[in-house]
């Protein structure tokens, strides 16, 4: 195996689409998760947990609606897409004689940066935020699939899309358990997640108060939720490979192509997410937010989709890229930017930081936000002027590859 397939790919490489999606999907992905950071895990699901105010109910309904699981859904796309995207300069055509030790040695490499990535999620759930996604998508990565990257294009995104709605019917049956225990008295509706007290003890203190409150939550989402969600996980990362190899998540068809997708699948979202929110709440008056948890995962699939689309779309488009090249700045540098988001939020948020945490409601969360991407932007396009990639990026090649990964850019700009 030459040096050359042993390394990471090079910037010129890259596809800027899939980069500026990734960009927007980072970002986006801070909306829902500020609630988690910044208040006990109940107001995920009940915005009265913060107060009662037309404010707080507009901000929560946006969330539910607009947000909650499209960016996560783009996410989980574009790590499929990495898998056919890394293992394109091992998957090579001709089957010369190095052919099968390429094979084994792309499956070693990507497992390898799989399990380090498994690494920095588990320290990065349990010592700093329980929200963690990084643990599930390492998961899926280990386990299903570098196995199944070759299988034809149409077969992954329909057997994807399909395994992603079986996965949805395990999490929406246990909500609904949830929901009828909670109806007949046998659980506290605090006791579907976390007593609101005990969190609000433990991250307005020390960091050890925070570290045994996060502690027991994360045991309880990866021993509970995690093995319910992995179908979903898979369904969606093998729907990703095979838009990648269809070269849709590319940005290779042509602009119209992208245009026509997203007015087709926002024409369909917008009205199905409304509706189904709107149902929900009217039928389920005991703790909807909490079975729309569930159900707006896969009823959200089109509206997830219109979104990538959009920003395909724009990412073709000359024009509009004083929006785009910022974007594809933060999806260069997804990681860091990630881990980037945690240490602001739990520094404002946390008791061993400034002591928000349970204190700011909306509007004033969209504002936290908006600074957290000020903060993304700006950072990764002043990096991006003198290196090639963030620094928890070049971390992982050097861990995955073992040997130093040049970062450095060849021509900084001045």
């Amino acid at each position: 195996m030459d040096h050359q397939q042993r390394a990471p790919t090079a910037s010129r490489n890259r596809f800027q689409s899939i980069d500026t999606l990734r960009g927007f999907a980072l970002l986006g992905i801070l909306i829902p998760n500020i609630v988690a950071f910044a208040w006990p895990m109940m107001a995920i699901t009940d915005f009265a947990i913060m107060g009662d105010t037309p404010a707080n109910r507009l901000g929560y309904t946006i969330t539910a609606t607009a947000i909650l699981g499209k960016f996560m859904f783009l996410f989980a796309l574009l790590f499929g897409s990495g898998v056919v995207m890394y293992a394109r300069k091992f998957d090579t055509a001709d089957k010369d004689d190095n052919f099968h030790t390429k094979l084994c040695t792309g499956a070693s490499l990507w497992h390898i940066r799989c399990a380090w990535l498994l690494f920095f999620g588990l320290i990065h759930a349990y010592l700093f935020w329980y929200g963690d996604i990084l643990t599930y998508y390492a998961i899926a990565g280990l386990t299903l699939l570098w196995w199944v990257r070759r299988l034809n294009p149409k077969l992954q995104f329909f057997g994807g899309l399909t395994l992603y709605y079986l996965g949805s019917l395990l999490l929406i049956g246990l909500t609904i358990l949830g929901y009828w225990a909670v109806g007949v008295g046998e659980i506290e509706t605090y006791e579907l997640s976390v007593d609101p007290a005990i969190e609000i003890a433990g991250y307005t203190g020390t960091y050890f108060e925070a570290f045994k409150t996060r502690f027991f939550t994360t045991i309880y989402l990866h021993g509970i939720i995690f093995p319910l969600m992995i179908p979903m996980f898979w369904g969606m990362m093998i729907m990703g490979m095979g838009l990648t190899r269809m070269g849709i998540l590319t940005g290779e068809r042509s602009l119209g192509f992208y245009i026509k997708a997203a007015i087709i699948c926002l024409a369909i979202g917008i009205p199905m997410t409304m509706l189904g929110y709107i149902g929900i709440n009217q039928t389920f008056t005991l703790i909807p937010g909490f079975l729309w948890q569930a159900f707006a995962q896969p009823i959200g699939v089109p509206l997830a989709l219109g979104y990538g689309a959009l920003v395909i779309a724009l990412s073709k488009w000359v024009p509009a890229r004083f929006i785009t090249i910022p974007l594809a700045a933060v999806g260069r540098m997804a990681l860091t930017n990630y881990f980037l988001q945690t240490l602001l939020c739990t520094t404002l948020f946390y008791g061993y930081g400034l002591g928000s945490f349970a204190t700011i409601e909306y509007p004033q969360l969209w504002l936290v936000v908006l600074s957290v991407w000020a903060i993304n932007i700006v950072f990764s396009m002043l990096w991006l002027r003198f290196f090639t990639m963030g620094p928890f990026e070049g971390l992982w090649r050097v861990l995955t590859y073992r040997h130093l990964v040049p970062i450095r850019a060849q021509n900084p700009s001045s």
